[in-house]
């Protein structure tokens, strides 16, 4: 049997024909781009600047405390001065210690001290007790007094001595040399020097 094949081509081709060959539609027109016009305004973010002057917080400054001056009067230890005697006229040379050695008849050692306030003492050194022994009597003639000097002469006054065996008597003046020295008058005369 033998189907109609004709009728089912006709179908196809005209199918074919109105899908793939006919009139299409015409595309749609693209639509103009937009105006140039300006954009429109986006509201700003950002915080409008204050015209207002900016306040700063004042700075407070103390002000420099210094200590004040004491309104009291500063005491201080009063200054004592140590009354001094004059001393005699012209024997400001003689102050100090003074030594004479062996002078004949005197066989030992004679020392003198003058002090400031016109006193003096003086140590005949007859036989002095040597160290670390237990002596009896310590050698030693112990005088004090006062001294006045008087051109080339000193006065000697003798206010207390103590006693010793072998002594010789004590000069009642000495006598100053040209070059400021001392000496006592010893045997026949002859001067005992005494030196610094």
């Amino acid at each position: 049997m033998r189907t109609p094949t004709l009728p089912l081509v006709a179908l196809l081709t005209s199918l074919a024909a109105c899908t793939g060959n006919g009139p299409r539609e015409p595309a749609p027109e693209p639509s103009p781009p937009a105006s140039p016009a300006e954009p429109a305004e986006r509201p700003s973010t950002q915080a409008p600047a204050s015209s207002a002057p900016a306040t700063q917080a004042p700075t407070t400054q103390a002000p420099a405390t210094q200590a004040p001056a004491s309104s009291a009067p500063t005491t201080q230890a009063p200054t004592t001065q140590a009354q001094t005697t004059t001393p005699t006229p012209g024997g400001d040379a003689l102050l100090g210690t003074w030594r004479s050695a062996a002078c004949a008849p005197r066989k030992y050692e004679r020392v003198l001290s003058f002090a400031e306030d016109g006193g003096f003492t003086a140590e005949d050194r007859v036989s002095p007790c040597p160290p670390r022994v237990a002596c009896v009597w310590s050698g030693i003639v112990h005088r004090k007094g006062a001294f006045k000097r008087s051109g080339d002469t000193v006065s000697l006054s003798v206010a207390e001595a103590s006693q010793g065996p072998g002594g010789q008597p004590f000069p009642t003046t000495l006598t100053v040399d040209a070059a400021g020295g001392l000496a006592e008058t010893g045997e026949n005369g002859k001067p005992c020097p005494y030196q610094r």
